[in-house]
């Protein structure tokens, strides 16, 4: 069970360390006398310490330069905190509220290497807690840094992304300086970017250190004027975004051996800024269970074996569990079986519970007290993965969810107070009044986006009344964005964070988009005429079935074709085509209608070979490309033209 009272506290308010922990306001200090750095002399560039509160181990080439720790046993180990690469990403614009485009990027690797289009920095150490990285940025704009260590490679929908394009200003420095020339990718762009995706049917693409970390200099660095020539600290707090599981499991009191670890119902991914998990467009294959990871270590069924295991967070509804595997005897002279057991992220604390949120930069030690061949007795307690100890949980600095709120009454469906869903039509939506003891922000984060940004919600806080000495309460208004005009509303997650601390709440907002319609197009739709045909089903009240008939020529060479117009608000996309019938496209959201136009493949393999008609030939689906369980299912009907 969870051990303590703080801690249940803390698992029930949800706090959560992301992104930025701990970022103070920017330091002015006198200018570094020039050294190897080629940047150091130019006056157009601005020296930036960063200062990560971490208890690092920099790693480089031939050294190990370790931050010291205290004397007693760090929570986090010396593999744990490990640095083998540092990517910094800057993004700038004239104005301060934006929009951000790429600037440039610095790079840090253990082994001294460099990277393309990046420039080189070295990471040092100063004192016992603190690892610095000196960084030269270009004057003349508001300038904004995201951190990322341990992962150097960014994916955007799916695909490594690779192309980033400085932006251009015209006279950095003068008052009337501007961006000329935007950078890609924008902000909004890299905020959706995701870690690598774990493939379940891979056997070692299980999370290991060095770890993956975040930080980031959310409010923007004022560096418009090119004759400033001190130096600027910033410091902030490296954030993983894995979970960690500690096993503690004595193999002569339980009688079971754990050889292997791994998990049911995970994520394959996050987001970096904020820390979200990864959503498929597919629901059914947004979870995943990750391979086997061996249960090894000095420690493996002797005690405590931490860091057996390290997964992605895994939000409560997914009802996530771990998988421990391994070989039972009761007695030494029986023969070992294998066994496997779900464990369930579920406790009780007197008398009521549920299942725990896997939460990112959080440890969770796993205590097996007894087992038999069909059952497996554990407790789990939560922590937070700090590097100095446990989680302290502080009531004065909580941030707190009211009841959320329609408006119009009616106008959104609330689930559970967490979840939204809003029609796209809507021109106001709902508020949440939360409180909080220092300033607080409000920010969207899409979860997909297919063909691009698709913002179609925006954000409003508004500061109330003080409720109690030290916390304040605000409004966060969320409504949709009047100057988005696209078919396309992925799922948001909306992100209520103090500044100041460590305390995060999410939101989730769905549209309310419906089944496509789907009909024969207008005019002329088969070809040859009138020999393949589209009839709907007719099913209550949301059409989702209908059959595709289509015809095979006599000769292979004789196109055989059927254009379809699928109506979907919030865009449309086709899954499961056989590989026999060809579609001039698979997604469209530039319209509410896309034409469609599918082709039979004769020669292609899978072919139906007859008898005629081929009733049931093979099944696809229509889905709304904004939420895929939106979705008709086509029957596909292979019939023969007639003998002449």
């Amino acid at each position: 069970m969870i051990k303590n009272r703080k801690q249940f506290s803390a698992w029930v308010i949800g706090l959560l360390a992301l992104s930025l922990a701990g970022c103070n306001e920017a330091e002015v200090l006198p200018a570094t006398t020039p050294g190897d750095d080629p940047l150091a002399g130019d006056p157009t560039r601005r020296e930036v310490i960063l200062g990560f509160q971490n208890k690092l181990n920099i790693k480089t080439a031939g050294t190990d330069t370790r931050v010291a720790t205290r004397a007693d046993a760090p929570i986090a180990t010396t593999e744990e905190n490990e640095i083998t690469s540092l990517d910094i990403y800057v993004f700038s614009s004239d104005k301060e509220e934006g929009p951000y485009t790429y600037q440039e990027r610095f790079c840090y690797r253990s082994d001294g290497s460099t990277i393309p289009n990046a420039t080189k920095i070295v990471l040092t150490v100063e004192g016992n807690n603190v690892a610095l990285a000196t960084l030269r940025p270009k004057k003349g704009l508001f300038t904004k840094f995201y951190c990322i260590a341990n992962q150097p490679k960014l994916l955007k929908a799916g695909a490594e992304y690779t192309v980033f394009t400085p932006l251009e200003q015209s006279s950095p420095g003068a008052d009337y300086n501007v961006v000329t020339k935007a950078g890609i990718p924008t902000e909004t762009d890299f905020l959706t970017f995701t870690t690598p995706l774990l493939d379940p049917a891979e056997a070692a693409d299980v999370l290991l250190t060095p770890l993956p970390m975040v930080g980031s200099y959310s409010p923007a660095l004022d560096l418009r004027d090119i004759s400033m020539g001190s130096r600027t600290r910033i410091n902030m707090t490296l954030s993983r975004i894995v979970s960690r599981f500690d096993i503690i499991n004595d193999e002569k009191l339980s009688h079971l051996t754990i050889t292997g670890v791994s998990m049911g119902h995970g994520r394959k991914g996050v987001t970096f800024f904020p820390v979200v998990p990864v959503e498929d467009a597919d629901p059914t294959k947004t979870l995943i269970t990750y391979p086997d990871r061996d249960f090894d270590g000095a420690d493996a069924n002797k005690g405590t074996q931490t860091g057996a295991f390290y997964s992605y967070p895994s939000p409560i509804a997914d009802k996530g569990y771990l998988i421990i595997k391994g070989k039972y005897a009761l007695n030494m002279t029986d023969v070992p079986q294998d066994v496997s057991y779900m464990v369930d992220f579920e406790q009780s604390v007197a008398g009521t519970g549920g299942y725990i949120e896997v939460k990112p930069n959080h440890r969770y030690t796993v205590r097996i007290t007894d087992a038999d061949p069909f059952k497996l007795d554990v407790n789990i307690t939560v922590s937070d993965w700090t590097d100095g100890g446990d989680f302290e949980y502080q009531p004065e600095n909580e941030l707190v969810i009211g009841t959320l709120a329609a408006e119009p009454a009616g106008a959104t469906a609330i689930e559970n107070n967490n979840t939204a869903t809003v029609s796209p039509d809507e021109t106001s939506y709902f508020s949440i009044p939360f409180t909080s003891n220092s300033e607080a922000e409000c920010s969207i984060v899409y979860t997909s986006s297919p063909g691009g940004s698709a913002e179609w919600l925006k954000t409003e806080i508004t500061k109330d009344v003080v409720t109690r000495a030290g916390s304040t309460a605000y409004t966060c208004k969320v409504s949709k964005n009047t100057e988005y005009t696209g078919n396309l509303f992925p799922k948001a997650i909306i992100v209520l964070r103090s500044k100041a601390g460590r305390e995060e709440s999410q939101i989730v907002v769905k549209a309310a988009v419906g089944v496509p319609t789907v009909v024969a197009a207008t005019g002329t739709p088969s070809e040859p005429a009138g020999v393949n045909s589209y009839v709907a089903g007719s099913e209550s009240p949301d059409v989702t079935t209908g059959v595709l008939s289509m015809q095979k020529q006599e000769n292979a060479g004789t196109i055989s074709s059927m254009k379809l117009t699928v109506t979907a608000k919030g865009g449309s996309k086709l899954s499961g085509l056989p590989a026999w019938l060809k579609a001039d496209k698979v997604i469209g959201h530039e319209t509410e209608a896309v034409d469609y136009t599918f082709t039979l493949d004769q020669n292609a393999k899978g072919f139906p070979t007859g008898p005629f008609p081929a009733n049931a030939a093979a099944t696809f689906e229509i889905q709304n490309l904004s939420d895929a369980a939106k979705k008709v299912t086509v029957t596909v009907n292979v019939t023969e033209a007639a003998a002449p």
